[in-house]
């Protein structure tokens, strides 16, 4: 589905509860501008509104656990509650969260959004924000990147959509990659440092065959034992998260016509057995990858 829309009071409440965000300011005189694409697995919006505060309900495709959800603030002011935690978004700060724990926001003046839900491989994980702006290029490309998707309105009956999704992933991660980010979850500040380090270190690395457990530990200077304590409130264990990470990877090298060799050295698995074994869902014992 590709939508388009510039809508004022009760029509404009209509759209914005079908993208999840129920009103609970009055909707007299509330204007909704912005573009909408959305598959069973993929939704890209960027959108306007005027002053209004919201109770956010997941869209039942995604809801389940298995979506993340990335909310930039590109003009105005927002706050955004998460999981009972509060914050507030000015222009440039993100927010990767779990759609389930977004209970909603509220804006005092106009203000325009980025939202992306794309498949998440771990169920469960911490709620993140920027501790201040997100990378501005990385920021740029992504919100360039979705102009032009949303422009095009591509279909998503398209075979190429698939790596419509993928390539905004790839983008998404590599803003999580180049910002800084705080978890907005309970767990101790230290753990959450480390898993945050962890998935960057993933980012960056996950081609590098040489990645594993250990020098993911090494280069975060900690011990394994504290890297898995890290990783436990995921409900995965660093060697799961890397392995993941890998057949993203891999999805997207195959999706984009590069030869099965060339995609198992480019997405850190080494040989083609190991990687079409990764994509079969044949997982080694942990902690080996």
């Amino acid at each position: 589905m590709s939508l388009s829309v510039d809508e004022v009071g009760q029509a404009a409440v209509e759209t914005a509860r079908a993208w999840g965000w129920h009103i609970q300011s009055p909707g007299e005189g509330f204007e909704l501008q912005g573009d909408v694409v959305k598959s069973e697995t993929f939704a890209l919006s960027r959108y306007r509104h005027t002053a209004a505060s919201f109770r956010y309900v997941v869209p039942r495709v995604f809801a389940g656990g298995a979506a993340r959800l990335l909310l930039a603030c590109l003009e105005g002011e927002v706050e955004v509650e998460v999981a009972g935690v509060k914050e507030r978004l000015t222009p440039g700060r993100v927010l990767f969260a779990n759609p389930e724990d977004l209970v909603g926001k509220s804006a005092d003046v106009p203000v325009s959004n980025l939202l992306v839900i794309f498949p998440r491989p771990q169920p469960v994980t911490d709620n993140y924000v920027s501790a201040a702006a997100a990378s501005a290029t990385y920021l740029q490309i992504l919100n360039d990147a979705s102009a032009s998707i949303l422009s095009s309105r591509a279909s998503v009956q398209d075979a190429a959509f698939k790596r419509v999704g993928l390539a905004v992933e790839a983008l998404i991660w590599a803003l999580a990659t180049h910002t800084e980010l705080r978890t907005m979850s309970s767990a101790s500040s230290e753990l959450a440092r480390v898993y945050n380090e962890a998935v960057k270190y993933v980012a960056l690395f996950a081609g590098d065959a040489a990645t594993t457990v250990y020098s993911m530990a090494t280069a975060l200077g900690v011990s394994q034992p504290h890297l898995y304590r890290a990783f436990a409130a995921t409900g995965e264990t660093p060697s799961v998260y890397l392995r993941r990470a890998r057949v993203r990877l891999a999805e997207r090298l195959i999706a984009d016509g590069v030869a099965a060799e060339m995609a198992a050295r480019g997405s850190g698995f080494g040989t083609v057995r190991r990687m079409r074994n990764a994509l079969a869902g044949k997982s080694p014992p942990d902690p080996e990858v």
